[in-house]
Parts: structure tokens; sequence; C-alpha cells
């Protein structure tokens, strides 16, 4: 009978191989990424449809693919070592994505005290190098959401929303939290520490304290559901409705990143009234899972 692969490895052998899956998922999908777009593209390399490709195809090959080849060496299966041959419970998949929209305001306000924070003068390059990082996140940004009508949202819902989503869940909190739950078999220590990867992985420091808390409550709501696909919808919803809200923005014509939260009407009132339900919102999961 075929055992698993790592049915007889140690941790941090099996730490070893899931680190040479990442690798071989960068280098082969990145290759294809820049294969394709070589042949598709001569000009204007920083294009919409550009970046579409780059992005799909690196976070398919980074993430996901990763995390279904650990999952199969874990336990013969691409979807049970990481919960997702689970059936997400209807009635808490429509509790999480209501949640969902409350907290969009709350990681919105999270996301501006983050940015106020600055490094000490000995730490000024380090914090420069941060604030570039983070500009040329956002110049990618703008470019695959600037001028957007209807069908480009449409896209950008399903390349920067539901493949993020998908991927990252699978790899996060299908495989990492997973094993990090197996080797300290601690629950709480394993959320912790995934959703510090996760947040220092995206490599946007001035949004590390809002992706964290994200990353935890995600991380919980694999252990609450016990079904990877209830995080990944939170996820994905937190995601889209994001772009809804900065398309709608947009075509009003009204630029928030030129402006302070105490600049728009209703903001803080808003952020305390949502901050009260999602604190009552995972109060309610927590009792309900226990």
């Amino acid at each position: 009978m075929f055992n698993p692969l790592f049915s007889s490895k140690s941790y941090w052998l099996q730490l070893c191989y899931l680190f040479l899956f990442i690798t071989g998922g960068i280098t082969i999908f990145g290759s294809v990424a820049l294969i394709i777009t070589k042949f598709c593209f001569t000009t204007e390399l920083n294009s919409r449809a550009y970046l579409y490709i780059i992005q799909s195809v690196s976070i398919f090959g980074t993430f996901f693919v990763p995390a279904l080849l650990f999952s199969y060496c874990a336990s013969k299966s691409c979807f049970s070592y990481n919960e997702a041959d689970k059936i997400a419970p209807p009635l808490l998949v429509g509790y999480v994505v209501i949640l969902s929209l409350f907290m969009l305001p709350v990681i919105a306000c999270l996301g501006y005290l983050n940015e106020q924070i600055s490094l000490p003068q000995s730490m000024q390059k380090i914090e420069m190098w941060m604030r570039e990082m983070e500009e040329n996140n956002k110049v990618i940004i703008q470019t695959l959401t600037a001028n957007s009508n209807i069908l480009i949202l449409g896209v950008n819902i399903i390349i920067m929303a539901l493949l993020p989503a998908i991927c990252e869940e699978f790899f996060f909190r299908g495989t990492l939290q997973q094993f990090f739950a197996r080797w300290f078999a601690n629950q709480s220590v394993a959320i912790i520490l995934t959703a510090f990867i996760f947040s220092a992985i995206h490599f946007q420091f001035y949004g590390f304290i809002p992706r964290f808390l994200l990353g935890i409550y995600l991380g919980y709501l694999l252990v609450w559901s016990r079904s990877l696909w209830v995080p990944i919808i939170a996820h994905f919803m937190h995601n889209a409705a994001s772009l809804i809200f900065d398309y709608k923005i947009q075509r009003r014509g009204i630029d928030l990143d030129a402006m302070a939260p105490n600049q728009i009407t209703g903001f803080y009132p808003v952020v305390i009234f949502c901050s009260l339900c999602v604190g009552l919102g995972i109060y309610f999961l927590w009792k309900k899972a226990k």
C-alpha cells in the first residue's frame, strides 16, 4: 500500500520540501509568464494586460501549485490536508460575507494608522526603501484599476480578488497553517505565525498591521469551520469589496489617497460602528464554534 511521502519525514525535512516546491514554482511559472509576455508584448510592458499575465501566472505557480504538491505528499490527496474537501456551511458563508462588508472601513482605518508609523532616524534608509516598495505597489494597482469600466472591473475581480483568494488561502491557511499546527501542536501559534508570514511576504510594510490582523481572522475561520472554503470566501469578499468601492469612488472623481480620514464626512463614527459589529460578529463565530 502506498504511503504518503511525508509519513516518515521530520517536520524540518517537510519544510525543506515546501521551500523546494515554492522555488520550483517561482522558477517554472515565472519563466512561463516571461515567455508569454515576450511573445505577446513588444511595447508597453506596464500595460494592464501585461500585468494581468504576470500577476495571474506568478501567483498560481508561487502559491497554488506548491500547496497542492505539499498536500499530496502529506496525505496522498491534493484536497485533504488543506481541508479543501470539506463543504462550507451555507449559513456560515452568508454570515462571513456580511461580516466582510463591515470589516472594510475598519481595515481602511488600520491601514491609515499603519501609514503614520515612522522608523527611528537610524533606520531612515530602511524606511525609504519600504516607502519606495509601497509606491511601486501603488503604481501597479493604479495601472490595473485606472479608467476602468464594468468589463475591466469584472476582470479585476477575477485577477485581483478571486485568484489571490484561492491561491493564497490554499498556501497560507491550507498548507502553512496546517503544517505549523501539526508541528507545534498549537492552533493559535500556527495562526499567528502564518498571519505574520502572510503579511510580511506581500512586501507592503505600510499595510502590515491590517493584513496581519486579517490573516489571524482568516486563520480562525479555518479552525472554526474546518473548511478552507470559508477563509477563501472571506478573503475574496474583502478583495472584491475593496475593488468595487475603489471603482465607485473613481467614477465620482474622488481621490481618497489625497484625503485624510478627518476630511471624509462621518468616517470615524462609521469605523466605530463597524468595529463594534465586527467584534460582536467574531465573538458570535467563536461561541458558535465552541
